[in-house]
């Protein structure tokens, strides 16, 4: 059994690299994990744990989902907190325009769901996690965060590709291991 979820690749961008320097400087008093930018990735939908039968299905879906999609880009922008920088569990950077992602979020969930799969209820909000943050007692920090890269564009991810990862945690953080990538057909 793997642990298993589907997304897209995003590259490891320098200035997103400097800035999550800075910003580790500046969290020192949190409780921070960072993520590594060589696993840095946007999720479309988190699966669990899958057989192997599972994720022969799982790779047919991910097939299915490329072959109605095209190539796109978004910016990768801004700096925010899940659920908020009041309650921060979760530092990311957003992706920018949505609505690609959007649209290959529904296809893909609703094949996962005719699959068996269960998929999330909640609205989509594509992002690349940069840490999970265990604890953090200044919040005034992460307002002043927020702030000041709400703005900020790190870069232009190209979107040619969907992947199926399997997620490996260890106490060194987690890897993800590609499974499975279908090229987009368009």
């Amino acid at each position: 059994m793997k642990r298993v979820f589907i997304g897209y690749k995003c590259e490891p961008f320098p200035d997103l690299i400097s800035t999550t320097d800075k910003l580790r400087s500046k969290l020192n008093n949190a409780s921070l994990k960072w993520a590594s930018p060589l696993y840095w990735h946007v999720t479309s939908h988190f699966i669990g744990k899958a057989e192997k039968n599972e994720i022969e299905l799982l790779k047919e879906i991910v097939s299915e989902t490329a072959k109605a999609a095209h190539t796109f880009s978004v910016s990768v922008t801004g700096i925010g907190f899940f659920p908020s920088a009041d309650r921060p569990r979760v530092l990311w950077t957003g992706v920018d325009p949505k609505d690609e992602l959007t649209k290959l979020y529904y296809k893909t969930g609703a094949l996962l769901r005719t699959a068996g799969f269960k998929t999330d209820n909640r609205p989509y909000s594509p992002h690349i996690t940069l840490a999970r943050i265990k604890q953090c007692r200044n919040t005034e920090i992460t307002k002043e965060i927020e702030t000041s890269y709400s703005d900020t564009v790190f870069g232009k991810l190209n979107i040619d590709e969907i992947i199926l990862y399997e997620s490996r945690l260890s106490p060194s953080g987690a890897k993800y291991i590609p499974l499975f990538k279908a090229d987009f057909s368009r």
